[in-house]
C-alpha cells in the first residue's frame, strides 16, 4: 500500500475507533485519535473527561488554531509511510491536515451505523437518554453528519463484522491506488 493518510469520521458510537484500529493493524501503521489526544489534553488541564468537555476541548482548540491541533497531533507519530486518523470532527481539521501531510493524499472515510446500535452502544458506555441528545446536538455532531459525511471519499458501515469492513477498505484503498 503506497502511504496515504486514512482519515475516519462518523458519528459518536458508529464504531470508528474498532474500524481505525483494525485499519491500523491491516496496514501496520500507526493510528492517532483526536479522542485519546483530547483526553489526555483535559487530564494534563485536571479536567473532566466527559463527553460535552471532550466536545468543547476539542472545538475550542480547532477554533484556536485548527492547523495547530492537527499538528500537535501528527508530531505523536511518523505519518510520511502511512496513518490512520481517528475521529476527524471538522471540517478545518480535514483541510489542515491535507495541507499539513501534502503531497500524501488523505482519504476521509465516514462510518455509518443503524441508529439503535449507535445507541445502545453509547448507553453500555454509560451516557443516559438525555446525554446523547446533548452530545448529537453538539455543533462538532452536526458537521460530522453533515459535510465530514457528504465529502467522505468513502462511506462504509461501523455495524457490521469489523473484519469484513476492513477487507472493503483495503480493497477500495487498492482500487483508488491502482485504479
Amino acid at each position: 500500500m503506497n502511504p496515504c493518510v486514512i482519515a475516519i469520521s462518523g458519528r459518536t458510537g458508529a464504531g470508528k475507533s474498532t474500524i481505525a484500529r483494525a485499519v491500523s493493524t491491516r496496514l501496520g501503521w500507526p493510528r492517532v485519535s483526536f479522542g485519546d489526544y483530547l483526553r489526555e489534553a483535559a487530564r494534563n488541564q485536571m479536567m473532566q473527561e466527559s463527553r460535552a468537555t471532550l466536545q468543547e476541548l476539542g472545538e475550542s482548540l480547532v477554533k484556536q488554531d485548527a492547523a495547530g491541533f492537527t499538528k500537535a497531533l501528527l508530531s505523536q507519530v511518523n505519518f510520511k509511510s502511512g496513518v490512520v486518523v481517528d475521529g476527524v470532527r471538522h471540517m478545518e481539521i480535514l483541510r489542515a491536515l491535507q495541507n499539513l501531510v501534502a503531497p500524501l493524499p488523505v482519504h476521509l472515510i465516514y462510518v455509518e451505523t443503524d441508529e439503535p446500535v449507535r445507541i445502545q452502544r453509547l448507553i453500555e458506555r454509560g451516557l443516559t437518554t438525555d446525554e446523547i441528545k446533548t452530545t448529537d446536538s453538539h455543533s462538532t455532531e452536526i458537521q460530522v453528519s453533515g459535510l465530514l459525511r457528504q465529502n467522505a471519499a468513502l462511506r462504509t458501515r461501523g455495524d457490521g463484522e469489523t473484519s469484513k469492513t476492513v477487507d472493503m477498505i483495503m480493497e477500495w484503498l487498492k482500487f483508488r491506488q491502482h485504479g
